[in-house]
């Protein structure tokens, strides 16, 4: 489905097997399959994908998949390096094995360019306590925290921070797409 929304953000709403896509005022390309399975790319503006309490945000240029069970993964760039891609496949849907996705981590991090910064952002909030100071780091590298942002309040999972940090990417502002997720169905 390809979709070009000219309306206030949370208007257009598609429901599929495993997420939900919201429109945050964008266009973008909806595959879904006959298992479930999905990918969004966004063209323009910004999509959230969200499943039971699990969400992201994919800005253009930037797509995200999503699995039955599961929901939406974590956003990525479009023409992000193979080898990230891979690694977050199995992060985000390669099961219960702990060593596969703190390998699969240190690959993500080890191939993050700039460009990659909403990924490590994403990953600051779905890490596991022990891989979240090496995503504050390699989120650091590439964006620095503000100085509202501690590595002890991210380990925490402040969202508040996170938020702060959000900002810092130069995406928009969280408080923003934090309001119009209020009114959600």
């Amino acid at each position: 489905m390809h979709a070009l929304i000219w309306a206030p953000p949370g208007q257009f709403v598609v429901d599929t097997p495993s997420s939900r896509a919201v429109d945050l005022g964008c266009a973008y390309t909806l595959d879904v399959s006959r298992d479930g399975r999905g990918s969004i790319e966004v063209s323009a503006g910004w999509v959230a994908f969200e499943h039971v309490g699990r969400e992201s945000f994919i800005p253009a240029g930037a797509r995200c998949e999503t699995r039955p069970g599961v929901g939406p993964g974590t956003p990525y760039r479009i023409d992000a390096p193979p080898a990230l891609v891979e690694a977050l496949h199995v992060i985000d849907f390669g099961g219960p094995d702990a060593r596969a996705r703190h390998d699969a981590l240190a690959r993500v991090l080890g191939a993050a360019r700039a460009e990659d910064a909403v990924t490590l952002w994403h990953l600051l909030g779905t890490s596991g306590s022990s891989d979240r100071d090496a995503v504050f780091d390699g989120l650091a590298r590439i964006v620095p925290p503000p100085v509202v942002v501690t590595r002890e309040g991210i380990r925490a999972g402040d969202r508040a921070m996170r938020d702060a940090w959000w900002n810092a990417l130069d995406l928009g502002d969280a408080e923003w797409w934090r309001a119009w997720k209020r009114r959600w169905p």
